[in-house]
């Protein structure tokens, strides 16, 4: 019976390691397409990034604070991609109605269309590799995928949490 047991850890490590890997090459090749994604129209992967975050945000339009707190960069570095981001014609910044002080930056739909084709060509390309798929697989993958977000965004926040530390203690 140890046989059995140790066959079944052994097999199990091995397909863990390989899992492993597998996340780590899908993750450097997302990046690296990414990249090249915005590269194609003049921006970078952490512009397309931040466009992404206000496509999806529920309002659709949000404050360069929010930004800063999704993606855990500076404030400054925010408002370095704001800047660039208007200046391309993809993004305007909206005052808000009843306090002027507070600013929006809301999506210009009408100049994303070189870069909204090529992201809805990648997202049919993965909802082709799903439809292979059954329902009870979806839902395992889809579960996987909910429980690896929870722990990526866990995980940014502490990363974020220890910056905030380092530079209250001066290191």
């Amino acid at each position: 019976m140890s046989r059995g047991i140790s066959a079944r850890n052994a097999k199990r490590s091995e397909m863990l390691h390989t899992i492993g890997n597998l996340g780590r090459q899908s993750s450097t090749q997302t990046a690296f397409l990414h990249e090249l994604i915005a590269q194609s129209v003049g921006l970078n992967a952490t512009d397309t990034r931040c466009l992404s975050l206000i496509r999806f945000h529920p309002d659709g339009m949000v404050t360069a604070g929010w930004l800063s707190d999704m993606t855990g960069l500076t404030t400054g570095a925010i408002t370095h991609i704001v800047d660039r981001l208007e200046a391309r014609g993809v993004i305007e910044r909206v005052r808000d109605a009843e306090d002027r002080r507070k600013v929006y930056i809301r999506l210009r739909p009408e100049n994303l269309a070189p870069l909204q084709a090529q992201y809805e060509a990648l997202g049919e390309s993965y909802m082709s590799v799903l439809d292979g798929y059954s329902d009870s697989e979806l839902t395992l993958i889809q579960g996987y995928m909910e429980k690896m977000s929870q722990m990526t965004e866990q995980l940014m926040k502490r990363v974020i949490a220890g910056r905030v530390d380092q530079a209250l203690n001066g290191k």
